[in-house]
């Protein structure tokens, strides 16, 4: 019989020692990682002045990732281990700092009493900064040299108000627009648009835009940088004037970050040029319509954490089917980190040029996509025998909803179309892997006969790509034409060459048929919180059902990838198979590991040590009490080679 004594001690004893290590999961490749340590994924800016500036303190730096505390309290950021200057913005996911007097070097956000990643890096260069402010300016503008010099924080240059929705009443020589101080920049400098800034209205340059950025000598190194202030509200563009409220027609490479761009009317939209990196935006295009899209963008395009929304809302039944969401033609692209949702586009994200053979080194991951006409993400001209295409980490819902304004009843109603566009010289191969997608053709509600509504489709159009999905989700709701089609993959008649494996396919009412998703994966209910968070609920076949694919480490989270995986985009915790959705993440580089003790454990650790000693001592002590615990029973079970009973929650299914 135990003693209460004895029963207590062992019992807190192991506690203290299980304290120390609750908050560790192993990551991919075994390392111990906290799942509460701050995680930065991506920066606006890589690079910009130390000096100069608001208060001589540099250029403005917004962090994004997450587990950074609703609030300061004494947390901080340094860049090379010196702490920045100001603290503009502080939440969970987003921090915005004025950099300070620091050197090149490692961003690291310290919260909580972790550490964070130290893979992002800031490096210094010159340059110089410049401020426009919300005041109204109608007066002439003088040589830039003149105004270069009045200008600083305390002291921004204003915008005029001239309200005409006819273009070719502006002439930036003789008005205060966006682009008469933009044409006083010199390659490296910074322009910071101040909380209030409203311009809704044409720069006269004849671009119908807002502002039209055209400096032909930007390259990789020399560039410029156009931007909000942390924190602040700046609108460019708006309904019912400019095209666009940005219309690159420079070299690109330039950064744009912080804005609310507006768009308006036919071919609407932000048009960016090659190599332009677009972060933390928010932009919208209510009234627009094609062949174009919200966002546009070329050869080596980067778009990171912005929110696209509002997209052809105001037009009957929405937009055409050439109008997207975001549209894409080059290679060396990266979408990620974005917010697509509250459109009526055709397509959230659409890779296409009419007659193009095709491109590639495309990556899209970690984007949240919903309510979009058409296809969640549309590989309709795409290369893979000469770079890599990959889609994963990507939450793609509550897409194929309707009709284009000028569709038929048989175009795409995906979450991922392959249409096979392109004229891909030699095999190649489309890795699509764990991504998790819920209700893709809704359109079969209004028309039980289209042949084209499925999670997957995927057109025999190029006979020597194959397209690879492994560790993918997809969950149908019941539709009206559910039992007449295979609502899993399809083609709209003939199915384009497919491999893969580990996927997990659903449907709440029986399809017509399931081949071949059942060659690549397991029919079976993946068990989501919700129907709007599809998170993991315990027992779910999607738990460490996957495989390690793709070098992935994080899942949408940014929490790291258990080994085995799950399946999805998703990894399975307790802490979220009952919350709310998190907003969008993005997989990031591997994090360092910081030292123990850096982790805020130092306390738990002394308790362990302590109930070590103490458990040595009683040993000693107490012995003869401890060893009449053990019972003959328990004893004989050990001896014979039983193992004691497992935890039920740290079972795990067999791959699929």
């Amino acid at each position: 019989m135990k003693t209460p004594f004895i029963a207590s001690f062992k019992y807190f004893s192991c506690l203290a020692i299980a304290l120390t290590l609750t908050d560790f999961l192993p990551n991919a490749n075994g390392t111990a990682q906290n799942v509460s340590e701050p995680v930065i994924l991506f920066t606006d800016i890589t690079s910009g002045p130390n000096s100069g500036g608001e208060g001589n303190n540099g250029t403005y730096l917004t962090i994004f990732g997450t587990h950074f505390g609703a609030t300061q309290g004494t947390s901080s950021v340094t860049i090379n281990g010196k702490v920045v200057a100001q603290y503009l913005l502080w939440s969970d996911t987003k921090i915005g700092v004025q950099v300070g007097h620091v050197s090149s070097g490692p961003i690291v956000v310290s919260a909580g009493g972790f550490v964070s990643n130290s893979d992002k890096t800031f490096t210094v260069r010159s340059g110089h900064i410049y401020f426009i402010g919300p005041s109204v300016d109608n007066s002439a503008p003088g040589s830039c040299s003149s105004m270069i010099s009045a200008n600083s924080y305390s002291t921004p240059w204003g915008l005029t108000n001239y309200a005409s929705t006819t273009e070719s009443n502006y002439n930036p020589s003789k008005m205060r627009t966006p682009y008469t101080y933009y044409s006083c920049l010199a390659l490296g400098d910074t322009l910071v648009f101040l909380n209030g800034v409203s311009y809704p209205y044409f720069d006269g340059r004849g671009w119908h835009a807002s502002l039209t950025p055209d400096n032909a000598s930007t390259t990789s190194s020399s560039f410029m940088t156009l931007m909000a202030r942390p924190g602040a509200t700046v609108q460019l563009g708006g309904t019912g004037w400019a095209m666009s409220a940005v219309r690159s027609i420079s070299k690109g490479y330039n950064v744009y970050s912080g804005f609310t761009l507006t768009g308006s009317g036919a071919n609407g939209g932000e048009d960016f040029s090659t190599y332009d990196r677009v972060v933390g935006n928010t932009i919208t295009c209510p009234d627009c319509w094609g062949p174009a899209g919200a966002v546009m963008g070329g050869d080596g395009f980067v778009m990171y954490g912005n929110a696209v929304e509002k997209i052809s809302t105001l037009n009957q039944g929405g937009s055409n089917k050439t109008y997207h969401a975001v549209y894409v033609s080059g290679n060396n692209i990266e979408i990620a980190w974005n917010k697509i949702y509250n459109t009526k586009a055709y397509n959230g994200i659409q890779i296409h040029h009419d007659g193009d053979s095709g491109f590639y080194n495309q990556s899209y991951h970690d984007n949240d996509i919903a309510d979009v006409n058409g296809s969640g993400i549309n590989l309709s001209a795409v290369d893979p025998s000469s770079g890599y295409i990959k889609v994963f980490n990507n939450i793609i819902h509550h897409v194929g909803v309707n009709l284009a304004s000028d569709g038929g009843g048989y175009d795409p109603h995906s979450c991922i179309a392959v249409k096979g566009y392109g004229s891909a010289p030699a095999a190649g191969t489309i890795e699509i892997y764990n991504n998790t997608m819920y209700d893709c053709s809704s359109y079969l509600n209004i028309n039980p006969s289209s042949n084209a509504s499925c999670a997957i489709l995927d057109l025999a159009n190029q006979l020597n790509v194959t397209t690879n999905l492994v560790n993918n989700i997809v969950y149908q709701p019941a539709y009206a034409g559910t039992a007449k089609h295979n609502v899993y993959i399809c083609g709209g008649g003939s199915i384009g060459k497919l491999s893969g494996s580990n996927n997990l396919w659903y449907s709440e009412r029986t399809p017509g048929s399931t081949a071949p998703a059942t060659s690549y994966g397991t029919i079976a209910n993946p068990r989501f919180v919700s129907a709007t968070d599809y998170h993991l609920q315990g027992g779910s076949p999607a738990i460490g059902a996957g495989i390690a694919f793709g070098g992935l480490t994080s899942d949408f989270d940014a929490a790291p990838r258990r080994n085995p995986s799950a399946i999805g985009a998703y990894e399975y915790s307790k802490s979220t198979s009952t919350a709310p959705p998190s907003p969008v993440r993005i997989a990031s580089a591997q994090n360092a590991v910081a030292p123990f003790f850096a982790r805020g454990r130092a306390v738990f650790l002394s308790i362990a040590l302590v109930a070590l000693i103490l458990i040595a001592i009683g040993r000693i002590v107490l012995g003869p009490l401890w060893r009449r615990e053990s019972g003959p029973l328990e004893d004989l079970r050990l001896k014979r080679g039983h193992t004691l009973p497992q935890d039920p929650n740290d079972a795990r299914p067999g791959h699929v």
